[in-house]
Formats: structure tokens, C-alpha cells, sequence
């Protein structure tokens, strides 16, 4: 076996085909992160012309002219074959060593177990203690089993596998998720999908969710850029309120509504007014209200948004054999919409229709637990797509250099200050 670096064309070509293939291990993303001055390497083992493994290697600079090296869902490898995996990490070693590095992280793109809906663990479920034991044996360090978002990369996510047809899996989907997608199209949403011209709305409602929730979100440069290097592994989802669309349904549903409380009246003059009818008719009166008052909103929202309005985005990853949603955001002001119940809708049946093994409904917590938990409405959102929770395997750090303990020591030193 040999070590080699490798140009970008072959690491392209092996990183697209490999079974733990991610859009974090692609030269689309190297190409991202050169552009934003990270040093980019591209290093592999190769046995008779062939290659067998390979990684996307970040270059960090750090203190002291140091420098820290991250795979980030790497390596491209069988974890299970020993041999190859202890003859990657000593040459990485030498490797890194060689470049003034004193650390290596990594976060594989490796299903430890998968878990019931609800998070438990299943009795047939089997976790890849194999894979953990052997990085462990070569000196990499877990960060842990952690159940929030505080490594690099998230450990728990939602999946859907696609192995059965849309129509299928959609009863599998909850109560509460098939009725919000009824009635979103009732109220004349649609969703389209979006091009480089499109990126200052997406930037917008990325950054109004980002504020609303208090949390770090990346300006319209970073989206150019990213859309230029990376533009071939996105889709990009938007949900379009329509003026006209909008107007129509607003008046077929109250129609509707008015037609329900004629029947009802009708029914109460026939007969003795009974409990159940009285109940029937208030309900009606009420839900006539509101479509009354939606009915103004519609015709205000065709006055002041003649052309429609974006009201939401999401923006999906090809990641191998997956299709993986990234992120979202969306205009509070529009929340009765719920729009991002007719995004994921497109999402999955994108996902079918060029032929992906799973949608990768991507971060959640590992706490499944409703009280005291911010993050809970997320899993929940996912869950009622049906699916399973996957745990993935976790964050690792190999120390290179004795450099390492030092660091690790200054970095101590830090967190009590500022505590």
C-alpha cells in the first residue's frame, strides 16, 4: 500500500462514488473553503494503482505557528479493515506532523445505531462498537456521547428511507403533519424552486429566523460563494405565496364554510335544537369568522404583494446516497401557513424522483424528552414524517504532537478566566 496525495479530479471521482460519500468530503467544498483561505489537501492510500481510502484534510492555523488539521465527515474509508485504517492514520501522522500540525479531528459520516422514532434504543438494533474500537486503538480520542450541538457536527439526526413509493410512505406520516400539508396548499401556497438571483431573499429569511432565535446566521456574500463553488450539490426550496391563488382560496373556503353553517341552520329549523346541533353551529360561526377575516387578509396581501412573496426557504444537500435538508428560515408573520410542511413535502419527492436510498431530515438533539427541552420542536416537526433517529458516531481527536497537551493546557487556563 501507498500514501499519495491526490489532485482534486481523483478525489472527485472516488469522494462521488463512495458508500459514506457526504457533501462535506467533495472538492466543491474544498473549492469553498480555498476561496475563503483555508488550505485545502487531498490525501489517500492507493495498492496497485487503486485507491482505497481517502479524505479531505483542512488546514487550520493556530497558535505559535501551529497548525490543526480537520476531515470534516471524514475519512472516506472502511473502518472495519483494520490493516487499511492504522495504515491511513501513521502516514497521516507523518503527514501532519510534516506541515507543523499537532492535531487531527475527525467526525465520520458513520451511523453508530439506529434508534426507534421515539428515540429508543431498538432491540434488534446493533451499534458499531467495531468501528469505535478501532480508532480508538489508534490513539483517537472521543469527544463523547453528546445529545446536543456541541461538537462541529450534529450526532443526532432524523431519516427517512425511500424504500417503499410516495403514496405509501405518506401514511406513515402523522396525523398532524398530513393535515397541515392540507391545509397549507388549501390556503394557496405553492413552492418553486430557487437560482443565484434568487439568494438576497434567501439571505432575508434566513436572517429574520436567525434573529428571532437569537442564533448565528451567514450573510449574502457567503451564499454567493457558496452557490458558486457548490452550486451542482444544492436545491434550493422557496415558499411562494401566490396574490391570486391566495384570493381564490380564501373564497372557496369560506364558500365552503358558508355552505356547512346553511346546512347546519337548516337542520336546526327541522328539528328541536339539540346539544350536538347548537355545538355544530357555534363551531361554524366561529371558524366563519376567521375565514371572513382571512378573506380580508388575502385581499390586502394581493394589494400590497401584487407579484406574491417568498414566505419561506430551505435549502437541500446532495449527500451521497442522501438527500439531506441544511437549514431554513421563514417570516414569523406568515408562521399560519406552515409552510415548511409543503418545503419537505417537495424535498421528499425530489428525493424519489432522482433516486436517493433516504431523505436525511439532518439535526436534532439526542434528548427526546418534551420538558425543559428547546430543541424538542424540531425532532417533533421531523418525526411526524415518519422515519428513525440515527446516532452518528461522534467526534474524534488525534494527537499528533506533545504540542497537543500544551494547547489543551492554554485552553483550560482560558475557560477559567472567563468563567
Amino acid at each position: 500500500m501507498e500514501f499519495v496525495t491526490l489532485t482534486k479530479e481523483e478525489f472527485r471521482e472516488f469522494s462521488m462514488k463512495h458508500p459514506m460519500a457526504n457533501f462535506m468530503q467533495t472538492t466543491d467544498l474544498g473549492d469553498l473553503k480555498s476561496n475563503n483561505g483555508i488550505k485545502i489537501d487531498y490525501v489517500g492510500v492507493k495498492e496497485k494503482g487503486k485507491l482505497l481510502c481517502a479524505t479531505l484534510l483542512e488546514e487550520e492555523p493556530s497558535i505559535l505557528g501551529k497548525k490543526v488539521f480537520y476531515a470534516p465527515r471524514g475519512f472516506l474509508i472502511d473502518y472495519h479493515n483494520k490493516e487499511l485504517l492504522k495504515f491511513f492514520t501513521d502516514n497521516l501522522k507523518t503527514y501532519i506532523k510534516k506541515r507543523k500540525g499537532f492535531k487531527l479531528t475527525i467526525d465520520p459520516n458513520l451511523v453508530y445505531q439506529v434508534r426507534g422514532a421515539d428515540g429508543s434504543i431498538m432491540p434488534k438494533s446493533q451499534k458499531d462498537d467495531e468501528s469505535f474500537k478501532n480508532l480508538c486503538d489508534l490513539g483517537f480520542e472521543h469527544f463523547g456521547f453528546n445529545l446536543y450541538l456541541e461538537a462541529r457536527q450534529v450526532r443526532f439526526a432524523y431519516r427517512m428511507m425511500l424504500d417503499e413509493p410516495y403514496d405509501v410512505k405518506k401514511q406513515e406520516f402523522s396525523k398532524s403533519t398530513r393535515k397541515n400539508l392540507e391545509s397549507t396548499y388549501k390556503k394557496g401556497l405553492s413552492v418553486r424552486k430557487g437560482v443565484e438571483k434568487d439568494l438576497p431573499i434567501m439571505e432575508d429569511l434566513f436572517k429574520d429566523t436567525a434573529t428571532r432565535k437569537d442564533f448565528f446566521y451567514r450573510k449574502l456574500d457567503y451564499y454567493k460563494e457558496m452557490y458558486k463553488y457548490m452550486k451542482d450539490l444544492m436545491t434550493i426550496y422557496f415558499a411562494y405565496l401566490d396574490p391570486k391563488k391566495y384570493l381564490e382560496c380564501a373564497k372557496e373556503n369560506l364558500k365552503e364554510e358558508q355552505e356547512k353553517n346553511k346546512e347546519i341552520l337548516n337542520k336546526m329549523e327541522k328539528d328541536m335544537i339539540g346539544a350536538k346541533l347548537k355545538s355544530q353551529k357555534d363551531a361554524s360561526d366561529k371558524r366563519l369568522i376567521k375565514l371572513e377575516n382571512e378573506l380580508k387578509e388575502a385581499e390586502e396581501f394581493q394589494k400590497n404583494y401584487p407579484e406574491g412573496k417568498d414566505i419561506a426557504c430551505l435549502l437541500s444537500m446532495w449527500n451521497g446516497e442522501e438527500f439531506l435538508t441544511l437549514t431554513s428560515g421563514s417570516l414569523e408573520k406568515y408562521r399560519k401557513f406552515t409552510p415548511k410542511y409543503a418545503m419537505y413535502d417537495a424535498h421528499i419527492k425530489d428525493a424519489y424522483k432522482n433516486g436517493y436510498k433516504a431523505c436525511n431530515f439532518y439535526g436534532i438533539s439526542g434528548n427526546f424528552e418534551k420538558e425543559n427541552n428547546p430543541l424538542y420542536g424540531v425532532y417533533e416537526f421531523k418525526r411526524g414524517f415518519g422515519g428513525n433517529v440515527i446516532e452518528y458516531i461522534g467526534e474524534f481527536t488525534l494527537p499528533i504532537t506533545k504540542f497537543n497537551k500544551f494547547y489543551n493546557f492554554l485552553r483550560g487556563i482560558k475557560r477559567m478566566i472567563k468563567k
